[in-house]
């Protein structure tokens, strides 16, 4: 088993929720082969916070079937070479307003390009695990929105699971739809 972790929070790691929820999403798959005696093997890459997605320049060919933007190319190459032997992907974003960051829209975007060039064929046979962090709600419409997405670019999907990984905050930001004559804050 080869997975590799994509962080889509613009967030530095160490402030990252997202980070943190993969990393014991790293464990649970590392103890998991462990206990079926797999070969286990994992990269973590963060897609960068400046990345931007698909234009739609039509540019994509089965001669170069990379993305010919410029922006975060590098990037985008490395990934798709690390995805390229992997068995397993594990792609986090952060629930902003509901859906995942512009991020991981922009970067799925992107990996349009590898699908449409391959006829969906680079894709298929990689699992894809979907993990939403937010602090209220939201989690179950992200998910919803990087399913489709992931499955019309040709990964599989294994199941529907969840794992909660609980973290408290303590700061006084409004959350669910509050408005701020309608907060109470108890100490």
């Amino acid at each position: 088993m080869k997975a590799v972790f994509i962080n889509g929070s613009p967030r530095p790691d160490s402030a990252s929720n997202t980070y943190k929820a993969l990393m014991a999403e790293r464990d649970f798959f590392k103890k998991r082969a462990m206990e079926t005696s797999e070969d286990f093997s994992c990269e973590y890459l963060k897609i960068p916070s400046d990345f931007s997605g698909c234009i739609g320049c039509n540019s994509c060919s089965s001669l170069s079937p990379y993305c010919s933007q410029q922006n975060n190319q590098s990037f985008l190459e490395n990934t798709i070479d690390t995805i390229r032997p992997a068995t397993d992907i594990i792609l986090g974003s952060p629930v902003y307003l509901d859906l995942p960051t512009p991020q991981v829209v922009a970067f799925l975007t992107r990996l349009n390009c590898m699908a449409e060039t391959t006829d969906r064929e680079f894709f298929r046979g990689k699992n894809m695990w979907l993990v939403s962090v937010s602090f209220c709600s939201g989690t179950k419409t992200c998910i919803h929105a990087l399913m489709g997405a992931t499955e019309m670019l040709g990964f599989t999907l294994p199941g529907r699971g969840s794992r909660e990984y609980i973290f408290k905050w303590d700061d006084k930001k409004l959350r669910g739809g509050m408005r701020r004559k309608d907060q109470i804050f108890l100490d």
